[in-house]
Formats: structure tokens, C-alpha cells, sequence
């Protein structure tokens, strides 16, 4: 099962190389006032979202184990360097978080109740997107 795991992780550091890419090809101006295209625009945006639902299926019908299933999730919703991604990114790496909810039912409830509190924390019920309250919404149904 660690093809796929390293897969996963391989595709965030693809789309880190494709971010830092598009920064250099893209002026500061473009975009501006809806002329020509901007890094929020770029393909590789869409590339990364196809490449992690792919892994993710891979994942899944490998019938992976609750700890390779929990170290996927924790890829996708507990990651530490957010923080340091572009603000082009943001975005996109909250939206990915969705792909996680496939996974869910591998998880062991502790380690389903672990990632809810984590999530928790991490996003206040006010602050969550529609995919963050499914997310949570599916971990908190796993861990009861």
C-alpha cells in the first residue's frame, strides 16, 4: 500500500513545483480587473484536484488498512505546512480536503474521533466551506 500513499504525497509536491511554475510565468497585474489570466486561473489547479481523487480511488480499492487509511486522511485534512503555501493555493488544498471522505470508512473510530477533534480546532464551525462540514459531518458520524 505505500505506492499509493507516496503517490498522494508526490502529488502535493508536484503541485508545489506547478505553483512556484506559474508564479514565475505570471506578471503581478495579470488577472487584474478580469484581464488575461491569472495563477488562480492555471490548469494546474484542476491537474492536482483529478490527481488526488485518482489516488484516492487507488487507495480505496486496494482496501487499505485503518492505518494506512488514517495517514491518508491526515495527508489530505492535517497538514502543517498550510500555512507556508501560496495564497493561490489556499483554496485548492481546502477544496481537496473533500477527497478524504471515501477514505473515512477505513478509519478506526479513535482515529476518527482524533481527526475530528484536530479538524475542530483547525476549523471553526463558522469558518468551515460546504465540503469541510461533510468532512466533519462523516467523521464525527465514524467515530460515534
Amino acid at each position: 500500500m505505500e505506492e499509493p500513499l507516496t503517490s498522494l504525497e508526490q502529488a502535493f509536491t508536484d503541485y508545489r513545483r506547478a505553483l512556484e511554475e506559474c508564479r514565475k510565468k505570471y506578471r503581478p497585474t495579470d488577472g487584474l480587473l478580469g484581464f488575461g489570466h491569472s495563477i488562480k486561473d492555471d490548469p494546474c489547479h484542476a491537474h492536482m484536484d483529478q490527481d488526488v481523487e485518482k489516488t484516492v480511488a487507488k487507495i480505496c480499492k486496494a482496501g487499505p488498512s485503518e492505518k494506512e487509511a488514517e495517514s491518508a486522511v491526515r495527508l489530505l485534512l492535517a497538514r502543517d505546512d498550510m500555512p507556508t503555501w501560496p495564497e493561490s493555493a489556499q483554496l485548492m488544498l481546502r477544496a481537496l480536503e473533500r477527497h478524504c471522505l471515501p477514505l473515512i470508512p477505513f478509519l478506526s473510530r479513535e482515529a476518527a474521533g482524533e481527526l475530528l477533534k484536530l479538524y475542530d480546532v483547525r476549523y471553526k464551525r463558522w469558518d468551515r466551506f460546504p465540503a469541510q462540514k461533510e468532512v466533519y459531518k462523516a467523521l464525527k458520524a465514524h467515530a460515534q
